[in-house]
């Protein structure tokens, strides 16, 4: 690439020779790239296909259960209620005397009981409907007219053993009518019936309700499926279906019976290879109602007709790509070539220290804007430089500040004052505890000179701080630490608790009329961590409350302290502007301090090291 500074004759023919190597590198990246994008666009889209094509089937077959489920429920429901009503029990029962005979009225009272099955809601569904009981004591059938019946067949509908000794309402599939055929456009039912007068395990009777084929017809033939695609009704004695498909897509409906019924669930898909080699996919629902299966057929190669419509499409616009590719690589190597050799020049000069950049301009915008764009860098990169080095030295002095501001000579004084008077007074367990806390404070302070330490070793600093504190006023407070365990690993810029505890004593308990607590709680929510130090003191004057928060806002220090603004600055620098200290306080109730961080990047620390706190 250095070479291409050179001037002369020289220069324009390495800028030629990179005009080809630009060109025969593109071209197999390109090739690739072509191929790869249409391989992927094809598989993509073909899974993309097939998963919409299972997606709309199986919504299908679920709408349509869903609908045999309401309609067949509702009118199971009618007739149950039909079963108990009083006219048909009151009629049920005179039946049962010996020299019981139907009379009109009789008549009138059957055939106002049946009318609620032959209302607008079931007009769509019910064929017609049969009431037998006590050996033809009572029979008679209802369509759009009542009329009694002789010699029905009502004992073979007592015959029929239920699956299991509660079972008294049974399905039968697609049947021929058992009524006379010569009223009726069809003489194809599906039919429930439930038993009436039990008297031990023995019926009386049979009520029966048929159902119109056109009713199942309308389900099972309105949604398309495929060409040779159709829904089915399957029940344990036989399966339900009505459109015509190809030979060659035909099923063997004894052997589809026998895997539906031996299903282990109650929905899912299956595949039967018929006996002309096709493979037919069966998506299947159970209808609650009666623990029919309704299912969708289809033959798979229908389904992937499209995916292979889309390869051919696929293979054409690849070709049709790659020499459009081609043609437009050597083009774009030839006009792009110009322009490298000035940025070359310029980033040379980069390399070499020299950040004074000399723009040209182009005629291509992408060169000219990426011309322009480096000097904008360089510029940038001059202003973070200076601007590092201006904040490096900040931070370095408000460190200072602060260390000069916490180990305060008066604390130290007093401290070594208070271990004094115990060595005095004998109590050299009680000045062996404060020296060791007086020792762990200020190696935590110190830190080998980081800036920045763990949530626990700051706890465990601040902890330290209130038992001196604490042995040297004795009854005056209490304090508690409540934080979560997770978060002791998290990253925290050390010095931070101490002087917000500190004015919490001396601002907020030493100024209460009665001895106080201070409690410590942190928990994380979401990627911050909160902080609280609380304290039941004296509480702040709202004026002074406005002071310390303008103070914070402006970072200029306040009357209650340099330490918390420089605390707040620089948790401002740690993490940013909306990170930080807030104050909230009323008078004579105490003061709530809230110090809001972000969760340290490395994660392995936030598993909770160290002693732990609750």
């Amino acid at each position: 690439m250095n070479e291409i500074t050179m001037g002369g004759g020289d220069n324009m023919k390495k800028v030629r020779s990179i005009t080809s190597t630009i060109l025969w590198r593109l071209i197999p990246g390109l090739i690739f790239l072509v191929v790869s994008s249409s391989v992927v666009s094809y598989i993509l889209s073909a899974e993309q296909l097939k998963s919409n094509a299972y997606d709309n089937i199986y919504d299908t077959v679920f709408q349509t259960k869903n609908y045999l489920d309401d309609r067949l429920g509702v009118l199971l429901a009618a007739v149950v209620n039909l079963s108990g009503s009083k006219e048909l029990t009151q009629t049920l029962i005179a039946s049962e005397e010996p020299d019981f005979t139907l009379g009109p009225s009789d008549y009138i009272a059957l055939n106002q009981a049946t009318n609620q099955i032959f209302t607008n809601d079931y007009y769509d569904m019910v064929d017609s409907v049969v009431l037998w009981y006590n050996n033809e004591s009572v029979s008679f059938a209802r369509t759009d007219r009542f009329f009694p019946l002789q010699n029905f067949p009502g004992a073979s509908y007592l015959k029929r053993s239920s699956e299991s000794s509660f079972e008294t309402v049974f399905w039968k599939n697609i049947h021929t009518r058992d009524l006379p055929s010569g009223d009726f456009s069809s003489p194809m039912v599906a039919s429930f019936y439930t038993w009436l007068g039990i008297k031990g395990t023995a019926p009386q009777g049979v009520f029966i309700v048929n159902i119109k084929e056109s009713f199942f017809y309308k389900i099972l033939n309105s949604p398309k499926i495929s060409d040779n695609g159709y829904l089915f009704l399957q029940s344990p004695d036989g399966i339900m279906r009505f459109k015509p498909v190809a030979d060659k897509y035909d099923l063997d409906e004894d052997e589809l019976q026998e895997k539906l019924l031996h299903a282990p669930n109650a929905r899912g898909r299956m595949d039967v290879k018929n006996n002309n080699g096709s493979n037919m996919v069966v998506i299947y629902e159970t209808v609650g109602v009666n623990r029919w299966k309704i299912a969708a057929v289809y033959p798979e190669e229908e389904l992937l007709s499209k995916v292979n419509y889309i390869k051919y499409v696929s293979i054409v616009v690849m070709l049709a790509t790659l020499i459009f590719a081609i043609m437009y690589s050597n083009l774009l190597a030839r006009y792009i070539s110009r322009p490298i050799k000035h940025l070359t020049k310029q980033i040379n000069h980069i390399r070499e220290g020299n950040l004074n950049v000399n723009v040209q301009r182009w005629p291509q915008y992408e060169m000219d804007t990426l011309n322009h764009g480096l000097q904008e860098m360089v510029e940038r990169i001059k202003t973070l430089l200076h601007q590092v080095e201006v904040e490096q030295e900040v931070k370095r002095q408000i460190e200072i500040s602060l260390l000069q501001a916490q180990i305060q000579p008066h604390f130290l004084y007093n401290t070594l004052f208070s271990i004094k008077q115990l060595c005095d007074m004998g109590e050299s367990r009680d000045a062996s505890r404060m020296i060791s806390a007086l020792s762990t404070f200020f190696r935590i302070s110190i830190s080998k000179g980081e800036e920045v330490i763990t949530i626990d070793q700051e706890l465990e600093q601040v902890q330290m701080y209130l038992f001196i504190q604490q042995m040297r006023y004795g009854d005056l407070f209490q304090y508690k630490v409540d934080v979560d365990h997770e978060i002791l690993g998290q990253s925290i810029v050390k010095l931070t608790l101490q002087p917000i505890v500190e004015n919490a004593i001396y601002h907020g308990i030493k100024k209460g009329e009665q001895p106080g607590v201070i409690r410590i709680k942190g928990y994380s929510s979401d990627e911050d961590i909160y902080l609280y130090v609380e304290d039941n003191g004296a509480g702040i004057e709202p004026w002074k409350l406005n002071e310390i928060r303008e103070g914070l806002l402006l970072k200029r220090p306040v009357q209650v302290g340099f330490g918390i603004v420089n605390v707040h600055r620089r948790l401002q620098m740690m993490y940013g502007p909306e990170y930080g200290l807030q104050y909230d306080s009323d008078p004579d109730k105490g003061t709530i301090v809230t110090i809001r961080i972000r969760k340290s990047k490395d994660e392995s620390k936030a598993d909770g090291e160290g002693n732990g706190y609750a």
